[in-house]
């Protein structure tokens, strides 16, 4: 309950002070896919309120969810096929478009086999990281944005407030470039 009331606040503080929390300086020599990692942690949080949108929907309540629910809702997120996503050139910066992104489709989208990949390694490092899945839920429901909660805050939370966020989650794992075996199973925590 703590967490949700200081993301909440931080939502207001910088709507209130026109703050732009989306914006990254990618000319920093600091990490070239900046704006990439960006835009795949805006498609996983855009993921979130799809299934908790969907699990609420299914139930037709106006209430809350149960927590099996909420679990169910959120592990479901992280299961996704993840397809759909690739590449595209906006003003001469490589950006990540396919079903919940916010980027404009400026030319050819090129996909990439590691894609799915990396959304679901984005996906469950973040859930990971999240206190509980209740937490992701609570935020969602309050209206407040999962964006901002898991893209703009520090560390893990910060893909969009930083341009040295890090490596890509699981990038160090042995069979990361052998995407062909890859089968869309999220590991448990």
């Amino acid at each position: 309950m703590k967490t949700e009331l200081v993301w909440i606040l931080v939502t207001l503080f910088i709507s209130v002070n026109g703050e732009d929390a989306d914006h990254i300086d990618t000319d920093a020599d600091n990490d070239d896919e900046a704006a990439l990692k960006c835009d795949a942690c805006k498609i996983v949080a855009s993921k979130f309120a799809e299934y908790f949108q969907e699990a609420q929907g299914k139930l037709r309540l106006t209430t809350s969810l149960k927590d099996e629910d909420i679990i169910e809702a959120a592990e479901a997120t992280c299961d996704d096929s993840w397809e759909g996503y690739g590449v595209t050139i906006v003003s001469d910066q490589e950006r990540l478009v396919g079903p919940g992104s916010d980027v404009p489709l400026a030319k050819e989208i090129e996909s990439d086999a590691v894609w799915p990949r990396r959304l679901q390694d984005m996906c469950d490092e973040l859930l990971g990281e999240t206190p509980d899945e209740k937490t992701l839920y609570n935020i969602w429901a309050s209206g407040s944005s999962l964006t901002d909660y898991l893209c703009k805050g520090e560390g893990l939370f910060g893909a969009c407030s930083s341009s040295d966020w890090g490596p890509w989650p699981g990038d160090e794992y042995d069979d990361y470039d052998d995407a062909g075996d890859f089968d869309y199973i999220h590991d448990e925590f």
